[in-house]
Formats: C-alpha cells, structure tokens, sequence
C-alpha cells in the first residue's frame, strides 16, 4: 500500500510542475517576468462588460425645443428687446412741416461762422403774419438753398441715430432790430439775427444793432435811396436786397427812442 501511495504523491507533484510550466509559458508569451507585471496586467485589463464598440457613431444632444432630427436651432431665454426711450427734441423737429412759421433766431453768440439759435428745439408754430415769426420752413430733411437770409436748422439723435433737418428763410418786420458789424462806412448784417433794439450790449464780433425801417418789394436798381421815408429826410440808411432779390431791407443805426 505504501508504495501505491508514493506512486499517487509523484504523479499528483509531476502534474503540478507541469501547469506551472505551462502557466509559465503563457506568462512568458505575455511577456510578463514576474509577479509584480503580472499583479499590474491584471490590474489594467478592462472589464469584459465595459468593453467599447468600435466605430460607434458619436451621440447628439438636441437642445431644447429643437426639432430632434438634428438641425434644430437652439433657444435661450431672456427678456425682450428694451425700446429705446423717445427723443423730444427728435419728435419736436418731426412735428414740423413745410411752410411753418416759427418765432426762433440766432442770438449772434456763435458770432458770424455759426449759429446759436434761441431755442433748444422747434417751439410750435405761429402765424406768419404773426410779429413773433422770425423763420419760415420752405422744405425739411433735403439739401437746403443758400442765401444770405436762409440758413437751416438739424438735429442728430443720439437714440435713434437720425437727422432731421429744417430749411428756413429769414422774415424781416418793420421796427424790429438785428445785429451788425461795421467796419468803416460799410456794415456787415448778421441776416438770421434778432436783438432787442434797446439793448445795450452786442455779442462780439458784432458792434451795432440795426434799426429795420422798411421792408419794400424792390424795385429795379434798388438801393439805399429807396428808403427814404420823406422829402429831403437826412436819415443815413443802409439797405440790402434778400428773399433772392425780390425784397428791400432797409436799416439804420440805431438810436434809441
């Protein structure tokens, strides 16, 4: 019996030897050299069941309310769009209309290269006929005639970015007064002025203030003479052709009174 057994244990220890041989083998094909490699193998290999599929399409995210076919267009949400806030002085010049009357002037104070109007934006307008005019609106937003009774007044906004424009032409009333600068005999008017004739002050350049003393329809070779007022009057006039030469504005130096 004792010799069936040791028969069995040799057999059992040759079978063991042979899987270790084995087992090295495939460790050595692996190239893995010793416990350490083969602890660090088995610690890299992925689990079978998290095992990618090759050539798998990338997903797609739809965003909210696209249509999920791809293609969609994403939407945020937000407040809407403010609306800016009204300009007046925009909606001022808006509200007037060609052939408009408006009792607005040059102060002078931007002296004779600019001008300094009275008002910050167009007041409503009044008659013509009305003392208080002082311009008319012969067009708006174009290309305004020139002259040296017609200027034009333009306000750009800041809110909406656009220009609006007035054409104007001067209106001359008998007895009122605008500024004028003399140099020797000759005086210069400021067309689109108007001043308190009892002022005693004049914005420079300025250095007078000139009396209206008459506003005729100009005959033909118009001149200072033609403002004389009376037989034999001594009155020393300076007179200008405006309204493209179809008015006489004569004027004097005022004197008070």
């Amino acid at each position: 019996m004792a010799g069936a057994s040791d028969e069995h244990s040799t057999a059992k220890l040759l079978a063991l030897l042979g899987g270790i041989a084995s087992l090295l083998s495939i460790l050595a094909w692996l190239g893995v050299s010793n416990a350490a490699e083969l602890k660090d193998l088995l610690a890299d290999a992925p689990p079978a069941s998290a095992s990618p599929t090759p050539n798998a399409p990338p997903s797609t995210v739809h965003a909210p309310g696209g249509s999920g076919t791809g293609g969609g267009s994403a939407h945020t949400s937000g407040a809407e769009p403010s609306t800016p806030a009204p300009d007046p002085t925009e909606e001022a010049f808006k509200a007037i209309s060609t052939g408009d009357c408006l009792a607005v002037y040059d102060t002078g104070n931007g002296g004779s290269a600019s001008i300094d109007w009275s008002v910050d934006a167009p007041p409503d307008p009044v008659s013509c006929a009305a003392e208080q005019a002082q311009v008319k609106v012969t067009a708006t937003d174009t290309a305004c005639p020139t002259g040296q009774d017609k200027s034009y007044w333009s306000h750009r906004s800041a809110t909406t970015g656009d220009t609006t424009k007035l054409c104007l032409t001067r209106i001359y009333h008998y007895g009122h007064c605008l500024l004028g600068r003399q140099a020797g005999d000759a005086i210069t008017f400021g067309f689109m002025t108007a001043v308190d004739c009892r002022r005693k002050t004049v914005p420079a350049p300025y250095n007078q203030i000139m009396h209206i003393t008459g506003v005729y329809r100009a005959p033909a070779g118009a001149n200072a003479n033609n403002c004389l007022r009376a037989a034999g009057d001594q009155t020393r006039y300076w007179a200008v052709l405006v309204d493209d030469g179809a008015v006489l504005l004569c004027t004097t130096i005022y004197q008070g009174g």
